[in-house]
């Protein structure tokens, strides 16, 4: 082996440099690998986030300064114990991994909104990180893993008082009573609830007063009406109760003089029979909606379940348990992680909507002891709950949609109604669900007529509906939205 080479202090020098040369430069290398690398997460961060994005439509521009003023939105977010691919053939959003992003992204979109009614709400705790300045108000059916929701802007409202209405319980018909007979409490109880089935479903009312208002609050409830599509009757009794239940809250907290708003997923269309009673109760029905109610007028064998009820649930404070109790609580309790199927699935809530017979298996026709009220007997319930009108429609009753082919009647939803003249609902969204199998209008935000002696509120704004090429083949959808359900918005003023 040779003797190493006597090297002089310059070539030394110089191997040193060369060294240190060739250090910096894989450094720099590996640097430049780092922040490609970091850079190409930035990129993924950024994609998972994409939703499509929509613009606020002035409508009124004479509003009074020195109002109350609210920002709403209302939003069935569907909730993940109920994904299923059957229900979304060809979606590329249903893995809880993927819309969690998106679904939070949007949220957090919202949070500008000082009030959003959420339906299909299994993740309270994960939503609120997206809604900080926010406080969510929930309440649930028996043994659903996921519910209601309402977030509120706690700067700007504190509650006055809540109530959890469970619909199956509650009386349709208070007073009813067959002459001649004498039933017994369970007998009685069935009749003057007069509902056709076991539903699980639930409504929420909140009062939220204002902090510096002078009093000044807003009565807000959300609910989600029973979906099946041949229980029309079902869901005209339901609005009934929640109605009758707004009025009835409103009259205990002394809030007659607040707007109150009825905001849900009530999964009924401008062209079916529980729209035109909700917004027109005075004007006769076509007869293609009266027959709609008629024909839902049987009984599911799941009646039998409904455990008897006295009267109108009381106010209570918030509970700490909002599942199947009878108040609603606030809540940031981690929800259930959502891919078990749950007890309510196996009654149909996951089912896909169709015309077949079989969909009403397990029914029969009613008698008099199960109470179900006749078509003119439902309408005149509605017409008493509102003698002066229907409830004013965010969307229906402004401007925003006159030529619009994004709205209900220009998408030719009313082709079908006989009659449709005298209809009302033509500037409702065009859609507020789109799925590849079904596309429906189904989400509102009502107001109901002010009471005696008050002012109605004002519209000024509505969140825009998107174009419908925006949509792709059906929600959910990446870049577009991770629900099934199209957030619908408004802003008003009092």
């Amino acid at each position: 082996m040779p003797a190493p080479p006597n090297l002089t202090p310059e070539q030394i020098a110089k191997a040193a440099d060369r060294k240190a040369a060739k250090l910096a430069k894989k450094q720099a290398k590996s640097e430049q690998g780092g922040s490609t690398e970091s850079n190409d997460q930035q990129k993924l961060e950024i994609e998972r986030k994409k939703f499509l994005k929509r613009d606020w439509i002035s409508v009124n521009s004479n509003s009074v300064k020195g109002k109350a003023k609210a920002k709403l939105i209302t939003w069935n977010v569907l909730a993940q114990t109920l994904v299923r691919r059957e229900l979304f053939p060809g979606s590329d959003c249903l893995k809880w991994s993927d819309r969690k992003f998106m679904l939070l992204a949007e949220l957090e979109h919202h949070s500008q909104s000082d009030i959003i009614c959420l339906q299909e709400c299994d993740r309270v705790k994960e939503y609120s990180t997206a809604l900080p300045q926010h406080t969510p108000i929930k309440g649930s059916g028996p043994g659903k893993l996921h519910g209601l929701v309402i977030f509120y802007r706690t700067s700007k409202f504190f509650v006055r008082s809540s109530r959890l209405i469970h619909l199956d319980d509650q009386e349709l018909s208070p007073s009813r009573l067959i002459s001649g007979e004498n039933p017994n409490e369970a007998e009685e109880g069935k009749r003057r609830r007069g509902g056709s089935r076991q539903t699980k479903n639930v409504g929420l009312i909140v009062a939220l007063e204002e902090i510096d208002g002078d009093g000044r609050g807003i009565i807000v409830a959300t609910t989600h009406l029973f979906w099946h599509p041949k229980y029309a009757y079902e869901r005209v009794r339901q609005s009934i109760i929640l109605l009758r239940a707004i009025r009835h809250f409103q009259n205990d907290n002394q809030c007659q003089a607040w707007p109150a708003v009825f905001a849900g997923d009530l999964n009924t269309q401008p062209s079916e029979a529980t729209y035109q009673l909700l917004v027109s109760p005075h004007t006769p029905l076509p007869k293609t909606m009266i027959d709609e109610i008629t024909s839902s007028r049987f009984v599911h064998d799941s009646v039998v379940k409904i455990a008897p009820s006295s009267s109108f649930i009381p106010s209570d404070p918030p509970s700490t348990s909002a599942t199947g109790s009878n108040t609603p609580t606030t809540s940031t309790k981690e929800q259930e992680d959502g891919e078990d199927k749950e007890e309510e699935e196996k009654e149909g809530e996951g089912e896909l909507p169709d015309s077949n017979e079989k969909s009403v298996a397990n029914t029969r026709s009613p008698n008099s002891q199960d109470g179900i009220l006749s078509t003119e007997e439902l309408v005149n319930a509605m017409k008493e709950i509102l003698p002066d009108g229907g409830a004013k429609s965010a969307y229906a009753s402004t401007n925003w949609g006159m030529d619009n082919k994004e709205a209900f009647s220009k998408r030719g939803g009313f082709d079908h109604v006989e009659g449709r003249e005298n209809v009302s609902g033509n500037k409702e969204p065009a859609y507020t669900c789109f799925t590849p199998l079904f596309r429906l209008t189904l989400d509102y935000l009502l107001f109901l007529p002010p009471l005696s002696g008050h002012n109605q509120a004002e519209i000024t704004s509505v969140y825009s509906p998107p174009k419908i090429e925006e949509l792709g083949e059906g929600l959910p959808r990446k870049g577009i939205c991770a629900s099934d359900h199209l957030a619908v918005g408004c802003e008003l003023t009092w």
